[in-house]
């Protein structure tokens, strides 16, 4: 696995309203999801191009993809001062955005040679650029995703209708590509990670006043019913 934190150890620490936050999963420490998130082992090699600004963003779910999936790997950019990058990995190259021209990502896409996946990180506008300026996206086929569920997210303003966070993008496009299990199994983790999330924002503390455990504790298992949550603006 080649694993680039989204926050690098040299950056002040993720903070909201002044809580010093995880810088794998992006909520508060004492109720950490890391240690309770599963390992996913894929074919298919997802490459997230991270916009900087969203090292420090609590709610990206970028992070969250680097955290699931084996082989996931995070390019930083926008940066003022950019650091050479390695080679992609070998493979067939696919950038997921829904660009004018871009077909419909396909299970037929895993046959053949492994799928490196490029997914723009970023809000709508940082991902556009993403998808023409960054140069490892040069050259890739655009893909988009077929229609299907609205966001489960809710912590920041979908910019239009159908829109989804990186992580939804990636376990749908996962779905076509390795089958539902490796979706529901992403999917299961990020409807526990939005719920504490909100919960955390709008309470500080998990269902029942009860303040939420770290994973250290042992107290999250992640192959649950999903919860509910609540919608929540940006």
């Amino acid at each position: 696995m080649t694993f680039v934190p989204l926050q690098p150890p040299d950056l002040p620490p993720i903070r909201a309203r002044g809580t010093p936050r995880c810088r794998g999963c992006g909520l508060p420490r004492a109720m950490c999801l890391c240690g309770a998130l599963p390992r996913l082992p894929v074919r298919t090699r997802v490459v997230l191009l991270t916009h900087r600004v969203e090292r420090t963003r609590s709610t990206n779910t970028g992070r969250l993809v680097a955290r699931l999936l084996d082989g996931a790997e995070v390019r930083v950019r926008g940066e003022i001062a950019p650091q050479p990058r390695p080679p992609l990995p070998e493979g067939r190259r696919l950038v997921l955005f829904p660009s004018p021209g871009a077909r419909a990502l396909s299970p037929d896409d895993a046959r053949g040679e492994p799928v490196v996946l490029l997914v723009p990180d970023g809000n709508w506008n940082q991902a556009r650029r993403a998808l023409h300026r960054d140069p490892d996206a040069q050259g890739a086929e655009p893909v988009t995703l077929p229609e299907g569920a609205p966001s489960r997210y809710g912590l920041r303003r979908a910019p239009h209708e159908g829109a989804l966070s990186t992580l939804e993008a990636v376990a749908r496009a996962l779905g076509l590509l390795e089958g539902a299990a490796i979706e529901r199994r992403m999917m299961e983790a990020f409807d526990v990670w939005v719920h504490r999330a909100t919960r955390v924002r709008l309470t500080g503390t998990l269902d029942g006043g009860a303040e939420a455990r770290g994973a250290e504790d042992g107290a999250e298992r992640l192959r649950v019913a999903s919860p509910r949550h609540e919608p929540e603006g940006p």
